[in-house]
């Protein structure tokens, strides 16, 4: 069901009206990580009421295996090579392992994608629908693309779905449609029909961490209610993040992993308290061993973004990630540099002292006459004079 696509889904439907009136049309879908791209194409290819679909996906497993998404996606009609010009059929067999010619010329593969494609279509109207193309192969991609550029008058429609990552996949000469975060009143209707029966203050926080992702809002509602019924339900107004689920979390894990741990250490700071100024981001950073240098990775990976002295996460998802990623311990060393921050505590910092406490069903119980440890006691030298937060909660 795609909820607030409705113009999104009518430029698909123009396109695959195209094809039904002999004229070619390509579209690259773009858009972060469970934005709805797969949905539209998914949308699409139950659109495509007598025409033949082709589907393909890029695989990052596979990213450097020359043409093996081409191969993916044209396999079943390895037998239609002969209808090709010999010097086309040569270089695709070649390509794929066919042939003992393992020498390529990429013109030459380009042009058989375009004459094979062209070929399926002249018997049936033709769809090509490639998800994850950010992820194809440097061979696959340029061939694809070179067909995607030249077919006019052929009854084709070619559809690439490309996620936001820090490695840009350029598509260009192809018409781009972004898919920006749903709505406010599609997200409210999304989360609800989904997940009802949350209370009033969850269902304000899951809308405002979601921030129009639907994958988001089906993931943070699904796992929020179902602590609310088992009753261990957070407390909507906490300063972290709300846990999310293994599916979103793996959308950003590996581009923070790779980061280098100075870095990993202030976007955990920056993670922790959604109420923080910079000020206090940095002056944090610095009681754990980070400081203002180390943003300049993540900055670059495109995982956030700082202007007039503000730090924004790219989505309240990479928040999330860069957050859960952290151990334990880590998170613990974090929320005591922030409750020692001010000498003052106010209601802002107060939710850093809470977060101090570790799970209940976890909880060691010592003797009164013990030296019981403190968790994070090694973590931070000393309280740190920093700046008090610039935003209250609920602002």
């Amino acid at each position: 069901m795609l909820v607030g696509r409705d113009g999104e889904r009518d430029h698909v439907e123009r396109s695959l009206g195209q094809a039904s009136s002999g004229r070619s049309a390509a579209l690259v879908v773009r858009g972060e990580a469970g934005i709805g791209k797969s949905a539209l194409l998914d949308h699409a290819v139950a659109t495509a009421q007598g025409m033949r679909v082709l589907r393909g996906v890029g695989i990052e497993s596979e990213a450097e295996l020359a043409f093996g998404a081409l191969h993916l996606l044209l396999y079943p009609y390895l037998d239609r090579l002969d209808l090709l010009p010999g010097p086309q059929a040569a270089a695709l067999r070649g390509a794929f392992g066919l042939s003992s010619d393992a020498a390529t010329t990429p013109f030459l593969v380009g042009a058989a994608t375009l004459t094979l494609l062209a070929e399926l279509a002249a018997e049936k109207p033709l769809l090509c629908v490639v998800d994850d193309a950010q992820w194809l192969d440097r061979g696959s991609s340029d061939a694809l693309l070179f067909a995607a550029r030249r077919f006019q008058a052929d009854p084709v429609v070619m559809l690439f779905a490309v996620r936001d990552t820090a490695v840009p996949f350029h598509t260009p000469g192809i018409e781009e449609l972004r898919l920006p975060g749903l709505s406010p009143d599609a997200a409210a209707g999304l989360l609800d029909h989904h997940s009802p029966g949350l209370t009033a203050p969850m269902r304000a926080r899951v809308l405002e961490e979601a921030n129009g992702n639907p994958l988001a809002l089906l993931e943070l509602g699904a796992a929020r209610l179902a602590a609310q019924r088992e009753g261990r339900a957070e407390p909507a107004h906490q300063v972290g993040p709300l846990p999310v689920t293994r599916r979103v979390q793996e959308t950003f894990r590996e581009q923070i992993v790779g980061l280098p741990e100075t870095c990993q250490s202030i976007l955990l700071v920056a993670a922790a308290d959604r109420f923080a100024g910079m000020d206090t981001v940095l002056c944090v950073a610095r009681a754990v061993g980070a400081d203002t240098s180390d943003l300049d990775a993540a900055e670059r990976a495109g995982l956030i973004s700082v202007a007039d002295g503000e730090l924004t996460f790219r989505h309240p998802l990479v928040r999330a990630a860069a957050y859960q990623c952290a151990t334990h311990h880590q998170r613990i060393a974090v929320h005591r540099a922030f409750a020692e921050a001010s000498p003052a505590r106010t209601s802002s910092t107060a939710g850093h002292g809470t977060s101090l406490r570790p799970p209940p069903s976890r909880t060691r119980r010592w003797p009164p006459s013990s030296n019981a440890p403190r968790y994070g006691q090694n973590a931070v030298a000393g309280p740190w004079p920093c700046p008090p937060r610039t935003t209250a909660p609920g602002d």
